[in-house]
């Protein structure tokens, strides 16, 4: 993608950090309102024609698309997201660091490149609902969220149109329903599970996935095709059928010709203008020359993803800011929440055992249990407060990782694999953690820096009781269900997931109505710089249970909406 090369002169109607969910979809809208927009990322441009590889398969490597051994340990801080064919997406953690508290580990995924996570990303669509939203009205914890679900429903209506969503609607009120292109088919286990789910009183869906089952007008004209189901969708969707930055929001951005797109620009803090104490621009490091610039805009989007955000906040300290700017109140960098995983069940079913494989296979998705947990006074749990839902599903894989269960050795073992290939099932679950103020990121306090000398972040995180109750009532309930559906060798699993693990923290420059109390007003505003907006997952007040992608893309055009009105009126 070409665009105008990036001036010093020249000053920006703004200036965007990050070019992932976020910054990508408020170049998009802001582009298309006139504006002209300097798009700053982080890391390297990409080629998806050459650097996306969803037709590779493991046997082409000598790795098994795996990696060598140890590469994940000496040379990126990743976990099961990263394989051989998608490690360009990630960061190299030597050049990366972080600290934690010693016995309190914290796992920070990063993709610093041209569309960010959005390359790789699970593509789960929720709409969180005033359950979520409204949560304190509902179990007295913490504090509401500063809008209600009927503010935000259609800014939800306008980003699953340009996304494309599929999924059913499902008419349940905690869960609610959108505007939907065709659900992907359950298999034949999975019918199972929704059936043995049902029984018990609960809910089993289609998951709702950012993948074109359809391809509408605004789809093709980026040159975005249906998903054909080849099941790669983490090594980069070369047909733009999972919605990605560059495949969608950035081209049309782009189109406008009022976007300057600059990579490798890292950016050290935002500068200040001394009289005001508003945002005057940016400062920036060449990630391959180190060479320092500067460049100046009228308003600052930060949407570098929830926690380098926070770290861009933290480090722009001035006379007027002295604790990082929009920390007036003391909150910036507290909250910090990640869904968690780890518990669930897994097993096989009996009935599907040396089935061949269909076609039904090579979907990239599952299913998903809504929450069931303390929606009204029949459901309520008298050990924790907040839900779980569960992901999951049975079908064919690329690997059969069930061969792990098996004993034997030779031809009877590889008749075995076969066999059981076709029935391995499994539910993990996706569950709310608590938003607590001593849950926080603070700049390391002992001088470590990262390989441009910019101050990295210290995490200092850890469960409370709240989250490891229902992570053994999650592990129970997921058992109880694989149980209904006939499945057999189930196996449980009660282990929560490092903080981070999920790779969707959350919170950590929280909206709020009350600025002494909160970073942001309702409109992902800075309280203290009312020309800087954050628009990416740091502005969540609660985690909810369900995947956060969506509502940020909903608060990017709302905030992108409520921004140009305010600019007219020469608020900013």
């Amino acid at each position: 993608m070409q665009t105008k090369q990036a001036s010093g002169r020249k000053i920006y109607d703004a200036i965007i950090i990050g070019s992932g969910a976020s910054g990508g979809m408020a170049a998009k809208e802001l582009t298309e309102r006139g504006f002209e927009v300097l798009l700053l990322e982080a890391g390297p441009p990409i080629d998806p024609k050459r650097e996306f590889t969803m037709n590779k398969f493991g046997y082409e490597s000598m790795y098994r698309g795996f990696g060598p051994t140890g590469w994940k340990q000496n040379e990126q801080w990743q976990q099961d997201t990263a394989g051989e064919f998608s490690r360009h997406f990630y960061i190299k953690d030597t050049e990366h660091p972080f600290t934690t508290e010693p016995g309190k580990p914290f796992l920070w995924v990063r993709a610093r490149i041209l569309g960010g996570k959005t390359l790789h990303w699970g593509r789960l669509s929720w709409r969180l609902s005033d359950l979520d939203f409204k949560a304190a009205s509902h179990d007295g914890f913490d504090v509401d969220w500063p809008i209600s679900y009927k503010e935000i429903e259609p800014y939800y209506d306008k980003a699953e149109e340009w996304v494309g969503v599929a999924g059913n609607k499902d008419g349940l009120w905690w869960q609610p329903d959108g505007k939907f292109l065709p659900a992907i088919p359950l298999t034949c286990g999975e019918q199972k599970l929704k059936t043995a789910t049902e029984k018990l009183g609960w809910n089993l869906i289609q998951p709702r996935l950012a993948m074109l089952t359809a391809v509408k007008p605004q789809h093709r004209k980026y040159g975005r095709a249906q998903c054909h189901y080849c099941g790669s969708c983490g090594n980069g969707c070369s047909v733009g059928a999972m919605f990605n930055s560059i495949s969608s929001t950035l081209p049309a951005a782009n189109e406008t010709g009022k976007l300057t797109l600059r990579t490798n620009s890292i950016v050290r803090h935002l500068t200040i203008d001394t009289n005001t104490g508003k945002a005057k621009g940016v400062a920036v490091v060449d990630r391959l020359t180190h060479q320092e610039l500067e460049f100046r805009g009228k308003v600052v989007i930060v949407a570098g993803s929830t926690l380098e955000s926070t770290r861009l906040l933290l480090n722009s300290k001035s006379r007027q800011h002295p604790n990082g700017l929009g920390n007036s109140s003391g909150v910036l960098g507290h909250y910090l929440v990640d869904h968690f995983g780890g518990t669930g069940a897994s097993g096989v079913m009996p009935m599907l055992a040396g089935r061949e494989p269909v076609n039904e296979d090579g979907k990239s998705s599952g299913i998903f249990v809504p929450r069931f947990r303390n929606l009204d006074a029949k459901t309520k749990h008298q050990k924790f407060l907040r839900g779980y839902g569960f992901e999951g599903g049975s079908a064919i894989g690329a690997f059969p990782g069930v061969a792990k269960r098996l004993e034997g050795f030779g031809s009877e073992f590889k008749k075995q694999t076969r066999r059981w290939w076709a029935a391995p099932v499994g539910l993990t679950t996706r569950a709310a953690m608590l938003s607590r103020f001593e849950n926080f990121v603070e700049i390391d306090p002992g001088g470590v820096v990262d390989a441009w000398g910019i101050p990295v972040l210290k995490v200092h995180i850890q469960h409370s009781d709240n989250e490891r109750e229902m992570g053994r009532d999650a592990s129970a309930s997921a058992a109880e269900i694989l149980k209904a559906a006939g499945a057999e060798q189930i196996t449980v699993s009660e282990n929560l997931t490092v903080p981070g693990r999920i790779i969707h923290e959350l919170g950590t420059a929280r909206m709020g109505d009350d600025p002494k109390k909160s970073v942001l007003n309702k409109f992902n505003q800075v309280w203290d710089a009312k020309n800087v907006f954050v628009t990416d997952g740091a502005a969540f007040v609660g985690s909810a249970n369900q995947n956060p992608t969506l509502t940020i893309l909903a608060l990017t055009i709302r905030a992108c909406e409520y921004l140009t009105e305010e600019m007219k009126r020469n608020n900013l």
